[in-house]
């Protein structure tokens, strides 16, 4: 944290990563099987009676939109997730790099 605010490098990758490995998947428009889905633009409050499955639910709760965002660009440039987080898509999937991350945290 810095002056008492979060940063990306306090959101822990784990999480996430197994967030997006467990969540059942559905197949886009375009053939790629996605992970999640813009839910990142009604799931802001948390209200479950608008919820669907988001990397929200894998975060500290009461993050900005703009440090989930950043935390997935992050993610992305690492190769770990794949998908967009400019927030107009916003589907997100594992890729292989980040599933060999899990099995190797998960073996050591």
């Amino acid at each position: 944290m810095k002056n008492g605010r979060a940063q990306c490098k306090d959101i822990p990758d784990r999480p996430i990563l197994e967030f997006l490995t467990d969540l059942g998947s559905f197949t886009s428009h375009d053939g790629r099987v996605v992970r999640w889905r813009s839910a990142i633009h009604f799931n802001l409050s948390r209200d479950d009676s608008c919820h669907a499955p988001s990397v929200r639910d894998a975060m500290p709760p009461d993050l900005p939109q703009r440090l989930v965002l950043a935390k997935m660009n992050m993610l992305i440039r690492r190769g770990l997730v794949d998908g967009c987080a400019c927030g107009c898509r916003g589907d997100f999937q594992i890729t292989e790099r980040g599933r060999a991350m899990l099995t190797n945290q998960a073996a050591g």
